[in-house]
């Protein structure tokens, strides 16, 4: 019985991918959608299930982190929780901006403590996320109006 318990644990663990389908057949998100060529319905359902999986494996890095280092992290009403999910993240960093000054990218405002503990828990750092020291440069093509 040992061996096949790894497969039922594994096909227990599915919920989370069932639970996110969902959202994309929600009729708020699919119902403002209009693709017309089959191509570009097929290129949209490679976008979502692609943002799908960055979303699990998002959720996935988090939970790991914090089950590793036996810690929390604020949840809905600031509650600890070592099982965030990415829809909690996203909702952490609303609000926040990010602009060109000078040459460098940065945040209008510094990142609170609980973003921080977001930013920190994906294995990220404030610097990666605004690209810095790297030594790729950014150009900004110009395109007259008509064409726009």
């Amino acid at each position: 019985m040992d061996k096949y318990e790894g497969v039922l644990t594994a096909y227990k663990e599915q919920h989370g991918i069932e639970r996110n389908f969902g959202f994309l057949k929600d009729p708020l998100f699919v119902n403002d959608m209009f693709v017309k060529r089959p191509d570009r319905i097929e290129v949209l359902g490679f976008i979502l299930l692609t943002s799908l999986l960055v979303w699990n494996l998002m959720e996935r890095v988090m939970r790991e982190h914090l089950k590793r280092t036996d810690s929390t992290i604020p949840g809905w009403d600031r509650k600890p929780t070592q099982t965030p999910t990415s829809f909690m993240m996203t909702t952490k960093f609303k609000g926040v901006l990010v602009a060109e000054l000078d040459g460098e990218w940065c945040f209008l405002a510094p990142l609170s403590s609980e973003q921080q503990q977001y930013v920190r828990a994906l294995g990220l750092t404030e610097d990666s996320l605004l690209r810095k020291g790297k030594t790729h440069t950014t150009r900004h093509q110009k395109f007259p109006r008509e064409k726009l």
